[in-house]
């Protein structure tokens, strides 16, 4: 064994710190902040391919670190390990400017207050020592110019360039991050290309936190923000402060491209929070994801942010209560746009002696006036309390004689719950139970003076129950249900644990589900997408099936569904969408992003029917009038689902987006001209049907969902 050099040892190191052209920029744009600026600007030529230049109004640098100021790990920011638990800047581990020394060429010019208006150019090699020194006009702050990034590194070089419209893109939602959470400081990002220059984030300096988001997303989406707090002792000093779209589908994105979580003020990625708030969120509103921008202050000493060298990565003592407290602020914020019933309200309704309630007959009582019954009409009072979320619990004041007999109806038949109004204008609002047929009358039994009677509304049909016995007997039939559902799904568990050496071909082939990339995945285990090519069509069953074969393996192919995605596909990357002029040019407002995405891929949004012109005269973000939208049949698209494609595009910028509207429209065209199942064929029809699969990306499930193939026998070899 043998010890390192120094210099080998730098350049590994400095290899883990600056990774790409984000983290290049996020290094010194903290710097910028760290020294209070409240200007700074960061510059690219060529998308960072040629230089990349920050300049802030901080206070500057001063004249005895000039020779310190690059080598590794020479900070400011902390003098002893303890301090990291009271550190409050973004850098602190000295290791940023050294880094970037060994990755690209290096030129600093600073000056302080005081030596301002005279300032110093500094240069310095790539171990991070000071090689000149030059005395130049500048006001106070700092500007460091990096050219030559990566060129040492012939891989990262060539990636670089290969990606240079991703790495971008994911520079761009960075700068967005700090401009968000950074208060009383003007952010600006500007790209200055072959084409023009072009200024992709801008901020002002007296601004709050939601006109700086609005800034970054766009104006169009300032009515459809939520504010979400929280700030409790209970929850460990949770304090949570930001910003939400609410949960209907013009307020969400169709990805998960602007969303900002910052924690003490420092943007990091927390996955179990974002999914947390994604998951929420989608609860209310499946097809979109929220835009959101949310921070989260908790006690310095509960958090460690000294994981990885771009401090991203964090780890929280209590994540268990931070969640906790989060999903009670979402809670807050998105339930009641989904609620119809409020929780803990108390609901009056005047019901008739033939009416029923939660499907049980509700008999008349002879009760006085002063009670709340309407002795003229025969009417009684139900109140109904909605104690959780669809399910209505109604207590009936039942003042029954003991010889009385209680008869109970059968199931309702699903007639949806409806409302009645009042004349009380006192009263709240009322909800009326489906009326049920009557069945002969059941054995009687005694009555309490009151009757629980629980309608439960959701996806099943509706279910009353006429429970004579308490609620914790209900509760505790119920946790013995569950615990015998455990138990048996633990047995499940532990016999598949058991029988992992088995086959897959032995269980039945493989696990299609509704999601593409999760199909191709499990199928991948057992066939690849070539080998339909290589499979022999053995014949068709009940019109409907063909059966092949490949090696030992027998499969069965729906006809129907496999060319079904055939054609889907097919039309999904040829189709060119007809528009239709607008009698107007519209002028769209989008984010500063967006736009740049949308100009950049106008060729992309034409073939989707969207026809834009760009205006150069306009400020940034009201440069692109909308010309024409796309039409099919007597469907015309709308600026929603322009913004839907724009999103798809800031995703995945290389493939051919479409509309989850368009995409509807060609699976029901795609259904439609496909073979039918009751089509008899003939075997090269199998065959081409079989050998199209092939050549498809996703071959596994038809545009609805429904499997394209399973696995049906193993032949003895």
């Amino acid at each position: 064994m043998q010890a390192i050099d120094a210099a080998t040892v730098h350049r590994l190191c400095a290899g883990q710190v600056i990774v790409d052209l984000a983290t290049s920029v996020k290094e010194l744009l903290e710097n910028s902040l760290d020294a209070q600026a409240t200007h700074v600007e960061v510059k690219l030529k060529d998308s960072g391919l040629t230089s990349i230049t920050i300049t802030d109004n901080g206070h500057g640098i001063d004249t005895s670190s000039f020779s310190t100021l690059c080598r590794k790990h020479w900070t400011s920011k902390i003098s002893r390990f303890e301090d990291l638990e009271h550190v409050s800047t973004f850098g602190f581990r000295g290791e940023a400017l050294s880094s970037l020394c060994s990755v690209a060429q290096v030129t600093i010019t600073t000056a302080t207050r005081d030596s301002a208006p005279m300032g110093t150019e500094l240069e310095y090699n790539m171990s991070g020592e000071l090689t000149k020194q030059t005395q130049v006009a500048r006001e106070r702050g700092t500007t460091v110019r990096l050219t030559q990034l990566f060129a040492k590194w012939p891989v990262r070089h060539q990636d670089l360039k290969k990606n240079i419209r991703r790495e971008y893109l994911r520079l761009v939602s960075l700068v967005e991050q700090y401009a968000i959470i950074s208060d009383n400081v003007r952010v600006s990002l500007i790209n200055q290309t072959r084409t023009g220059t072009v200024t992709h984030v801008r901020t002002v300096v007296q601004s709050d936190r939601l006109t700086r988001l609005l800034s970054v997303i766009g104006a169009s989406l300032r009515p459809h923000m939520a504010r979400i707090e929280h700030d409790s002792t209970q929850d460990g000093d949770v304090k949570i402060d930001g910003y939400i779209s609410q949960p209907i589908p013009e307020a969400g994105r169709s990805g998960s491209d602007k969303q900002y979580l910052s924690v003490n003020n420092r943007p990091c990625d927390v996955p179990h929070i974002k999914r947390l708030i994604n998951e929420t969120y989608r609860a209310y509103c499946p097809a979109k994801y929220p835009v959101f921008a949310i921070s989260i202050t908790l006690n310095a000493q509960t958090i460690d942010v000294n994981l990885t060298p771009d401090k991203r990565t964090i780890l929280i003592r209590h994540e268990a209560v931070v969640l906790d407290a989060l999903r009670k602020a979402l809670g807050r914020v998105l339930e009641p746009e989904e609620s119809v019933f409020s929780v803990n309200r108390v609901q009056t309704q005047i019901v008739a002696p033939s009416e029923t309630v939660g499907g049980s007959s509700v008999q008349q009582q002879n009760v006085a006036p002063e009670h709340g019954d309407n002795a003229e009409t025969g009417k009684r009072t139900v109140t109904v309390e909605t104690s959780v979320p669809g399910v209505i619990r109604c207590f009936a004041d039942d003042r029954t004689e003991p010889s009385r007999k209680r008869t109970a109806n059968s199931v309702p038949e699903p007639n949806p719950v409806h409302s009645k109004k009042l004349k009380d204008p006192l009263a709240q609002p009322t909800v009326s139970a489906p009326r049920t047929r009557p069945t002969p009358a059941l054995p009687t039994q005694p009555t309490a003076s009151k009757k629980l009677q629980t309608m439960v509304i959701g996806n099943c049909r509706n279910r009353i129950q006429n429970d004579l016995c308490s609620w914790s007997q209900t509760r505790t039939r119920m946790q013995r249900k569950h615990a015998r559902h455990m138990a048996r799904l633990e047995e499940s568990q532990d016999r598949s644990m058991h029988s992992e050496d088995i086959d897959d071909a032995e269980r039945g082939g493989v696990q299609n589900t509704d999601d593409p990339e999760q199909a191709s995945r499990a199928l991948s285990r057992l066939i690849h997408k070539t080998d339909f090519a290589r499979m022999s069509v053995i014949g068709q069953f009940n019109h409907g099936f063909i059966v092949a074969r490949q090696s030992s393996d027998l499969y069965i192919v729906d006809q129907h569904a496999a060319d079904e995605k055939h054609n889907f596909e097919h039309l999904q990357r040829r189709a060119i969408i007809s528009s239709q002029p607008l009698i107007q040019p519209t002028r769209l407002e989008l984010s500063i992003v967006d736009e740049a995405v949308a100009i950049e891929h106008q060729s992309t949004l034409e073939r989707n029917g969207f026809r834009i012109q760009v205006d150069d005269t306009q400020s940034p973000g009201h440069k692109v009038l909308l010309l024409s939208q796309p039409v099919i049949g007597q469907t015309v698209f709308s600026q929603q689902d322009f913004m839907e494609l724009v999103g798809k595009l800031c995703v995945c910028p290389e493939a051919m987006p479409r509309c989850e509207r368009a995409r509807k429209m060609f699976a029901s065209r795609a259904c439609r001209m496909s073979i039918m199942v009751g089509d008899p064929l003939s075997v090269a029809q199998m065959s081409s049907v079989v050998n199209n699969l092939s050549q498809l990306d996703h071959p596994w499930n038809c545009p609805h969902g429904r499997p394209t193939m399973r696995h049906l026998y193993r032949l003895p070899l």
